[in-house]
């Protein structure tokens, strides 16, 4: 964007984009065109000053810092060809020299807006009980859910130490391994909600898994249970705590952050913030602020960035940053509010100028015809007040929470993220490498180290391969057993054989008959009569009639 006249000196200035000094768009045709208050401000300072002027639009991150001695950013422009650079700047190079400042800012804190205590922070829907967890951290759970039975599974089917076989009176299932895919499953599913288990692994390196899983299961129920209560808790008191005004924000100043470590502070790298804070040699609070920061590496990048992380801390973290840009962001985020800060170091919004100009003396005397007419004063209502979309806060109203007295705990709450929950992640992470190297060390004792101590591969080993149905080896089966004749069944015997022979007795009759006699076991004793001729025949054409025996003496006696 260029304003020339043939009859004016004409300047190259440069600019970066920075809402609401510098605001850009894009047509159609691709043309680039600038707005904002410090293009106003320039187009008025040279009508004033009396010359032309070309605004480049430039990409740098910063307006200017040094890096090993050499100036970077927005201001190095001046050294080439550019004449005047417009931002915040704390100091200029050597080449340049700063204009008398047109906006003064000090730096502020942006936190997370809070709820007015004793208004409830949470809607009734259904989903209160998937409000302990962020998203990413149920994504994890299901993950690791189905990782460990995977895991499992391939122990089971794997490790030489989770095949056996099972006597059919113990398990009618003939199981030779219960941890197939369908009971890997189940059995992280009912551990994962302490339901128990009907069966362990085996191997070693089942049981490391299952360990860790546990402590996986552990961390996550009992963290899931405490955050659910106390947002269950939260919404009570809530529901019967009066509505008041203040607003309770988790630290009173700078001070109080070193001194708790509750907030986490951020800011912009190698901004004028970040060079005020680098630069102060004293062990007060800037300094130890920038120490606070240096080591949590908490800078960000951009403006956004860090916007952003505002807004997903839940109030846990501070972005520092000018007080004239925090106010803008609290007009347009109306979930963000500007809070405490370092009040006692400002910032001037200058035009650096280049020591080839000679234009500095006329640049100065328009800034202060401007501020003096009241125009500058109305350039920054126009681009702060005016566009604003969101009602203005009371800071009276905004106390730390250190100073409560009618309400015993915070009314806030914030979902427990991946950073909270590492540290059980981690745990089954390691359980999962040491079940992988136990599993690895089973396989090679039982099929290397055994192979060598047992040539003939005696040892216990899948035979079925292809359709991976290990059983074990047939055992050579035992010998008959022996039984022994007891008291009781020799007794029996004698007893059988005394009746015997009282029927053998009785059964000598006077024809002369032979008696044979059979014994049956476990039947009545019976005689059994033959007779010496089938040619004793009576008259009658009968056979004579046999001696009558007492066939149920020894089954008398024997009762």
């Amino acid at each position: 964007m260029a304003k020339s006249n043939s009859s004016l000196p004409f300047l190259e200035v440069v600019v970066k984009e920075d809402p609401p000094f510098v605001f850009s768009s894009t047509d159609s045709s691709g043309k680039v065109s600038l707005s904002g208050l410090s293009i106003d401000l320039l187009e008025r300072v040279a009508n004033l000053a009396g010359f032309t002027y070309n605004v480049s639009l430039t990409n740098h991150a910063s307006y200017g810092h040094k890096i090993n001695g050499k100036w970077t950013g927005l201001i190095s422009e001046l050294e080439s060809n550019a004449q005047i650079a417009i931002g915040p700047f704390t100091d200029s190079p050597s080449y340049a020299e700063l204009s008398k400042p047109f906006m003064n800012s000090g730096v502020n804190f942006v936190i997370k807006n809070p709820q007015p205590s004793g208004q409830p922070q949470m809607k009734r829907d259904i989903g209160l009980l998937l409000e302990p967890f962020a998203a990413e951290v149920w994504v994890m759970i299901l993950l690791a859910f189905v990782a460990v039975s995977l895991a499992l599974f391939l122990i089971g089917r794997f490790s030489p130490y989770e095949w056996a076989r099972v006597a059919k009176e113990k398990d009618v299932r003939h199981a030779r391994t219960s941890f197939g895919l369908k009971n890997s499953f189940l059995f992280a599913a009912s551990t994962l909600g302490w339901q128990g288990y009907r069966e362990a692994p085996k191997s070693t390196s089942g049981r490391i898994l299952m360990c860790m899983w546990f402590f996986f299961t552990v961390f996550v129920l009992l963290s899931y249970t405490a955050c659910l209560c106390s947002i269950l808790t939260i919404r009570s008191h809530n529901s019967v705590q009066p509505v008041e005004d203040k607003r309770y924000v988790p630290f009173k100043d700078a001070a109080d952050i070193l001194d708790k470590k509750n907030v986490k502070v951020g800011a912009m790298k190698y901004s004028y913030v970040y060079k005020t804070l680098q630069d102060s040699k004293s062990s007060g609070d800037l300094s130890k602020l920038f120490n606070y920061i240096e080591n949590s590496q908490d800078w960000i990048q951009n403006e956004n960035e860090g916007i952003q992380r505002v807004k997903d801390s839940g109030g846990k973290y501070a972005l520092l940053i000018g007080s004239v840009k925090a106010d803008y962001i609290e007009s347009r985020h109306c979930d963000l509010v500007t809070y405490g800060g370092l009040t006692d170091k400002y910032f001037r919004y200058t035009f650096a100028i280049s020591s080839r100009s000679l234009l500095t003396t006329k640049i100065n005397w328009a800034l202060l015809r401007l501020k003096e007419d009241g125009q500058l004063h109305m350039m920054q209502m126009e681009y702060f007040i005016k566009g604003q979309k969101c009602p203005a806060n009371d800071k009276s109203k905004l106390v730390p929470v250190s100073e409560k007295s009618a309400v015993p705990f915070a009314s806030t709450y914030s979902r427990l993220d991946m950073r909270d929950m590492a540290i059980a992640f981690l745990f089954l992470f390691l359980g999962v490498l040491a079940a992988g190297a136990a599993l690895g060390a089973e396989i090679f004792y039982r099929r290397w180290l055994l192979s060598k101590r047992d040539p003939d591969k005696k040892v216990r080993e899948p035979l079925n391969t292809e359709s991976g149905i290990s059983r074990a080896p047939k055992a050579t089966p035992p010998p008959p057993p022996i039984y022994k004749v007891n008291k009781l069944q020799e007794n029996d015997k004698n007893k059988k054989e005394e009746n015997v022979a009282k029927v053998a007795q009785s059964s000598d009759v006077e024809k002369g008959n032979d008696i044979e006699l059979e014994v049956v076991e476990d039947k009545p004793y019976a005689a059994k009569v033959e007779l010496e001729s089938t040619d004793e025949i009576n008259d009658a054409g009968t056979k004579p009639e046999l001696p009558s025996v007492d066939t149920t003496a020894g089954v008398k006696e024997n009762v």
